[in-house]
């Protein structure tokens, strides 16, 4: 999985112009729409913790222990892998 960047063909063709320029936090992939009720829920404080969410497909933990490629920055990166 590609975050930040698009790819201009299969495999490269990566543009620096347009690069993600930004922050991420708590990137989690379900394989199905949430419903509004679900998305309210795992916004509460209780819940705004990385460790209290996991998708079926991708979870935050999961692309902190990525490859990362160019000027990526991870920032409190220990708060996730707990």
């Amino acid at each position: 999985m590609l975050l930040g960047q698009k790819q201009d063909v299969v495999g490269g063709g990566f543009n620096v112009d347009e690069s993600f320029v930004g922050e991420m936090s708590q990137l989690v992939i379900f394989d199905y729409a949430l419903s509004t009720d679900e998305v309210v829920q795992l916004a509460t404080p209780q819940n705004a913790s990385c460790a209290a969410v996991y998708g079926q497909l991708l979870s935050w933990s999961d692309v902190l222990i990525g490859q990362r490629h160019g000027d990526v920055i991870v920032v409190n990166q220990s708060r996730c892998l707990g």
